[in-house]
């Protein structure tokens, strides 16, 4: 079998794995939650992307951690430092405009100065964990073809995108104004830049900066599981 069928079914596996983390951690026993919490990212992100490229069915370059010119005089990690001063300029501006246009449009409210620093640690592993998962996808998509951080970028949005939106259809959980305003400026990033690196901090970023909830559920399913609940 291929490198990139292999490679396309990790990513697979790893798009399902995040997608009904949600149901699983909501389903578990009170005790069991914080701990699912913190695994769960790295099980349908980084532990998926370690191995594809541990077992070489994709490269650093093909998922954006090193950029074209890793040999060159003065680069970082294949960039620039040019490249990575535009790279931080716009990570700062495309965060910032998403955590204002979500804030303006009343979709969510900014995290309380006090908890600020906590959000962010809290940030830290989900944010990751999902940026490592579409990091997968790009380099799925790059292999493919697609040899382009624009089209790369926006074509693993519209895959996460699909399945998010089919499954909350399915009875699933859709993604609330929080996370996919984090994937939407990591997206962003990713596309004029082709760095992992950057797009995963502006993840971050908008994840740390405001209050953190998947979709609330309906009220029909807070009715339904109910009888379920351990706390």
């Amino acid at each position: 079998m291929s490198a990139g069928i292999l490679s396309g079914l990790a990513a697979v596996l790893a798009l399902v794995l995040e997608r009904a983390s949600p149901f699983v951690v909501r389903r578990a026993p009170g005790w069991g939650r914080p701990l699912l919490e913190g695994i769960a990212p790295f099980l349908y992100g980084l532990l998926p992307l370690l191995i594809v490229l541990q077992q070489g069915w994709l490269s650093l370059r093909e998922v954006g951690l090193i950029g074209p010119v890793p040999l060159a005089p003065g680069a970082f990690l294949g960039w620039s430092v040019a490249d990575w001063a535009r790279g931080l300029g716009l990570t700062a501006l495309y965060s910032g405009i998403t955590v204002l246009a979500l804030r303006l449009a009343g979709l969510h409210r900014p995290a309380s100065s006090r908890r600020l620093a906590l959000r962010a640690f809290e940030a830290l592993p989900m944010g990751l964990g999902r940026e490592a998962m579409l990091g997968l996808w790009r380099g799925v998509l790059w292999v493919a073809g697609v040899s382009d951080p624009l089209p790369v970028a926006w074509m693993a949005f519209g895959i996460w995108w699909g399945a998010a939106r089919g499954l909350s259809v399915r009875g699933g959980d859709p993604p609330g104004p929080c996370i996919w305003g984090g994937v939407l400026a990591a997206t962003v990033l990713f596309s004029l830049t082709g760095n992992l690196w950057l797009s995963a901090l502006a993840h971050l970023l908008v994840l740390g900066l405001l209050e953190h909830r998947e979709a609330s559920p309906s009220p029909k399913r807070e009715a339904d599981e109910k009888p379920f609940s351990q706390d």
